[in-house]
């Protein structure tokens, strides 16, 4: 029941061909001004070789020092199926780090006096998703931005919960920054595109930056990738979401990140206020408005990620020393690079990775999951039979999670391959026996097989070792109701 579906496709390029593709497109566009630009030589090199070992076909990088923006360069193909180079002008989905610039925004309006960090946002906008709940009365921009509200990240089509005490703790929360919006679009009565143009993209010179789809994207836009490196079909959103939508260059990201560093829009007592921190995450990991804080050694540093599933991107800065980076893709497998790439510019230890619980391009998880994958897909049980005592004659037992093998097993459901999937989860329960989920996963991989009364036999084992399992309650009555039609 939990899972964690894969992207569909069939196999394509794979290293080997991701190998002839990758290359450095465009570079130092963005004039080097003030202090010596670090070695950009070494360090596409890098990036070159990191994209072909972690299956990475494009990616854009911009480096700051001193405040500014001193280099630049895209590498690889924006797209698999066309070969079209990235470039610093490639728009990519930036995903989450919309919420930075969403963020310096409202505090734009805050430092005018027209909007109040601690006023209860339905003062100024009941939320109408919120039922039979006061705790929404409390709800405040400050908790919004520092993810703090008690919203879940995503409602997932469901009706829209407070699922802890406002202010109590952190929540990272999609969907508090959502409501935000609607209440920042009420205020102001524009719509947020058009209020972040006005606040941030055109005082900063972000022209290539939108929060919604535009015309000239079908040209300009990277496609997203999976991780065995097939193209994605592209969302064009035309409705501004501040969480997600964001579309970016990463020269405009970093013109932004600029701003952040040695601010001109605020003033520098606004964003020293901003970006101080307001929740503890965990041990060197805090949350300012907008902003995630990590410590690396004596520095504090900011960073956020953005992850739209095909696009995943990372950006670091250093406001005492004025340095930074950021880091754009078209890959589910750019964050597995990412890390490497960030300590290149900004060294030290970056505990927000393993806060993300990101799979690195050399770990066996992610090897696992690939070959698994790519055998399922292309012979079936068969493939996965013998490339499972392959793997398992490589790695320990212990490489072999329970969470792993059930979001193979479903990535193999996700590409119509319920056989293949069945051998998965069978795995998962032969060595996870006492956990209810692996039941509940190899029961729907057999009713997807046609195989329901086995199905409902292990939906019941699930019930049996978690009685609550009210999918399992579900799936029964529909599969006994399907045997009886």
């Amino acid at each position: 029941m939990i899972r964690h579906v894969g992207l569909g496709g069939m196999i394509a390029l794979g290293v080997v061909a991701v190998a002839e593709v990758v290359r450095a497109a465009a570079g130092d566009e963005i004039p080097t001004r003030g202090s010596a630009a670090p070695d950009t030589a070494a360090l596409a090199a890098q990036v070159k070789e990191l994209m072909v070992k972690g299956g990475v076909p494009g990616l854009a990088v911009a480096v700051l020092q001193d405040g500014k923006p001193v280099w630049s360069a895209g590498f690889g193909v924006a797209s698999a199926d066309t070969g079209q180079p990235v470039t610093t002008d490639t728009v990519f989905e930036a995903a989450s780090l919309g919420k930075p610039v969403f963020a310096y925004a409202v505090m734009r309006l805050v430092e005018r006096g027209e909007f109040d960090l601690d006023r209860p946002l339905a003062v100024y906008l009941p939320n109408p998703d919120v039922r039979n709940d006061d705790r929404i009365r409390r709800v405040t921009a400050r908790m919004v931005l520092s993810h703090t509200a008690g919203f879940p990240n995503w409602r997932h089509g469901k009706e829209l919960t407070i699922e802890f005490e406002p202010g109590e703790r952190f929540g990272y929360s999609g969907e508090g920054y959502v409501y935000l919006q609607k209440v920042v679009e009420a205020v102001t009565g524009q719509g947020l595109d058009d209020l972040v143009r006005r606040e941030v993209f055109a005082p900063l010179g972000m022209k290539a930056s939108s929060f919604v789809w535009r015309p000239e994207y079908d040209r300009t836009a990277a496609v997203g990738h999976d991780y065995l490196q097939l193209p994605v079909a592209k969302a064009k959103p035309t409705a501004a979401n501040a969480a997600a939508s964001l579309h970016t260059t990463v020269n405009d990201y970093a013109r932004f990140v600029a701003e952040v560093l040695r601010p001109t829009l605020l003033k520098p007592s606004t964003v020293a206020a901003m970006l101080k921190p307001a929740v503890e995450v965990q041990k060197d990991l805090s949350w300012s408005l907008g902003w995630g804080l990590e410590r690396s050694g004596e520095r504090r540093l900011l960073w956020h990620w953005g992850d739209n599933d095909t696009f995943r991107s990372f950006v670091v800065a250093d406001r005492e020393a004025g340095s930074g980076m950021v880091v754009l893709t078209n890959s589910e497998n750019g964050l597995s690079i990412a890390e490497p790439i960030v300590s290149a510019v900004v060294p030290g230890p970056h505990p927000a990775f393993a806060w993300l619980d990101v799979d690195r391009y050399d770990s066996p998880a992610r090897t696992i999951r690939e070959r698994l994958v790519r055998a399922g897909v292309a012979n079936g049980e068969h493939g996965i039979y013998r490339t499972l005592g392959e793997l398992e004659a490589t790695f320990p037992p212990a490489a072999f999670s329970e969470s792993l093998l059930n979001r193979i097993g479903y990535e193999l459901l996700a590409k119509k391959q319920p056989e293949a999937a069945v051998m998965v989860f069978e795995r998962n329960a032969k060595l996870y026996p006492k956990s209810w989920n692996v039941y509940d996963s190899l029961a729907e991989a057999h009713a997807a097989n046609g195989e329901l009364r086995l199905a409902i036999s292990l939906y019941e084992k699930s019930l049996k070792l978690n009685p609550a399992n009210e999918n399992a309650k579900s799936a029964i009555r529909q599969l006994k109701e399907a045997l009886h039609r």
